[in-house]
């Protein structure tokens, strides 16, 4: 029996996917491309499907589409049987989703080994530059001042214990980068793991606590959902024992920065590395940009390429052609 390759009805801003995807897909596939309107260069809850846009996918079985566009949209797809995301985040779609009538299309996101390298690079990027003191030497540079320390007590990767918010595939992509560079990985999850050790990290736990207790920085790269919103906030850093670094390039709801910078003041961590917010772009009047304390990046930590985005895509695609497993398949109840 002959494979059916529905037509793919594409929404979205990412230049160049277009060319990408015809590309990748197969000869057999149609990509119809849905006209944009706005001209809007950083993303923003208020865009919104052009009315012509929203006639032309009310009948579509697949979609290709950014969760800006979709975001409106998923109670008005009728006929959609698959929709992927070009995004790896998806909480912009689950803050419209009715936990009691989820849409009924099977939804999926972008995440491939790249993404995850992308990510875990950073990490580790950030973690040699603190602890070799490349951010001092940098502002000392532009003093001319040379400031070679005398014996300094500069802690290498095997020296240090690093706790890991989060067990998916961005946690465990950073966990086994740590692991096997020598740091001692410890991972947080909200479901218990078969396994206390694996090649991704060596202790697994549910208690926040051990995490807090035992490193001396803490990663996040949960994803934002009810129950990890605010998880950090209040006086929960108050139970850091080595004064950890915290970096966070999960989402910016974990913590509110006036809890960070109180964490700070408090001592309860040493420094901090963002490169993601509460609010984005970060408004120039906030005082995390002036916190010494606190080193931020706009929203990088991964930013993959167009050409790998649309070479997932086409594999996906074939992949619900010939009814294989899917890729990345988002579970509506619990929003990731």
């Amino acid at each position: 029996m002959a494979n059916h390759y529905p037509d793919i009805y594409l929404a979205s801003k990412f230049p160049g996917i277009v060319s990408h995807l015809k590309k990748f897909l197969p000869k057999e596939a149609n990509l119809i491309v849905v006209p944009l309107t706005d001209q809007v260069k950083r993303w923003d809850k208020s865009i919104k499907l052009s009315e012509e846009g929203k006639i032309m996918v009310k009948d579509a079985e697949v979609l290709i589409m950014d969760c800006t566009y979709l975001s409106e949209l998923l109670y008005d797809l009728p006929k959609a049987k698959w929709i992927q995301t070009t995004w790896a985040g998806v909480e912009l779609l689950m803050e419209n989703v009715d936990k009691s009538k989820v849409p009924n299309f099977m939804l999926t996101r972008y995440m491939d080994s790249y993404f995850e390298e992308l990510m875990s690079n950073y990490v580790i990027a950030q973690i040699i530059n603190i602890e070799r003191g490349m951010y001092t030497y940098r502002d000392e540079q532009k003093s001319a001042t040379w400031s070679r320390p005398f014996f300094p007590d500069f802690r290498v990767l095997s020296d240090l214990t690093v706790g890991i918010l989060g067990a998916g595939n961005l946690g465990c992509a950073v966990g086994r980068l740590l692991k096997k560079a020598g740091c001692h990985t410890v991972v947080f999850t909200r479901s218990p793991r078969k396994s206390t050790s694996c090649d991704d990290y060596n202790e697994a736990t549910t208690n926040l606590k051990d995490i807090l207790e035992k490193c001396d920085y803490i990663c996040n790269v949960l994803p934002s959902t009810p129950g990890t919103q605010g998880l950090l906030d209040d006086d929960v850093l108050r139970g850091c024992q080595r004064k950890p670094v915290f970096i966070n390039i999960g989402r910016g709801d974990i913590i509110k920065d006036s809890n960070i910078i109180n964490a700070l003041k408090e001592g309860w961590i040493s420094k901090v590395v963002l490169d993601v917010f509460e609010v984005e772009p970060l408004p120039a009047t906030n005082p995390l940009w002036t916190t010494p304390e606190v080193y931020i990046t706009p929203h990088i930590g991964a930013i993959p390429k167009i050409e790998g985005i649309a070479e997932f895509i086409a594999k996906n695609y074939v992949n619900y052609v010939k009814k294989e497993p899917m890729m990345n398949i988002i579970d509506w109840q619990k929003g990731y």
